[in-house]
């Protein structure tokens, strides 16, 4: 398995950079630990819900099908980046309010499922600071290993030992995310089971820029088919 080729001293760089550095982050952790209690026997999801799809719930009720409590953190994205989640040119905004509060209400019915902001430490691309360690990793390589290093270092620190994915085959930057979060949760001693993206009746795998793209063009009919219903209030006011 190859090594992670980020240290110590250049994570914690890098949580600096993004918040309040290592300190900030283990006092995040010890408030979290706190309000969750023991999360011995609990998985952990991560969504943009930018905005959910059909695809996520599918993947929160295999998570929560198969573990005792599951936990879904919905990415914050900074509030001084401007960042509504969006990692491409449109003028669509999803404000984070909006899709934690989708997400919340799309999963109520999944009686062990805590919703929760992602806290300032696991960020989307959009967030990544500009340039970081880009020359020598690329920017895609850079943003995957130092956010999934964030991310093990949650669940280590809340005792989680299990969490879900869904699989990447549509998308280069996303798959070396996955690939970079099997290999250091492998490391971490955290098991992370990968379920097969959903797809449309059209065999097409779907995403959120799926929807996003339909929302733009005003083509509601197939976004009603790609979200679950109790998304679709939510996204009213965004399409054209």
């Amino acid at each position: 398995m190859a090594q992670n080729p980020i240290d110590e001293r250049t994570f914690n760089e890098y949580l600096t950079l993004i918040a309040d550095g290592l300190t900030g982050l283990e006092s995040w952790e010890r408030g979290l630990s706190s309000r969750l209690g023991d999360c011995s026997e609990t998985s952990v999801v991560v969504f943009n819900s930018n905005p959910l799809t059909v695809g996520g719930r599918y993947l929160a009720q295999i998570a929560s099908g198969r573990s005792r409590r599951l936990i879904v953190l919905v990415i914050q994205g900074k509030t001084d980046s401007g960042s509504h989640g969006n990692h491409e040119d449109t003028v669509m905004e999803l404000p984070f309010n909006d899709r934690l509060a989708m997400t919340q209400k799309a999963l109520a019915d999944l009686e062990n499922v805590v919703v929760m902001p992602s806290g300032p430490y696991l960020i989307g691309r959009d967030d990544f600071p500009k340039g970081y360690l880009s020359e020598t990793l690329g920017a895609a390589s850079a943003h995957a290993y130092l956010d999934c290093m964030a991310f093990c270092h949650i669940c280590r620190a809340l005792g989680i030992r299990s969490a879900y994915a869904g699989d990447e085959p549509r998308d280069e930057m996303s798959e070396i995310h996955l690939n970079t979060l099997r290999q250091l949760c492998a490391q971490s001693g955290i098991k992370l089971r990968v379920a097969e993206r959903k797809r449309t009746d059209g065999d097409k795998y779907i995403s959120s820029s799926m929807i996003r793209k339909a929302l733009a063009s005003g083509d509601m009919e197939t976004v009603e088919k790609l979200v679950p219903a109790a998304v679709l209030p939510y996204l009213a006011g965004h399409s054209a």
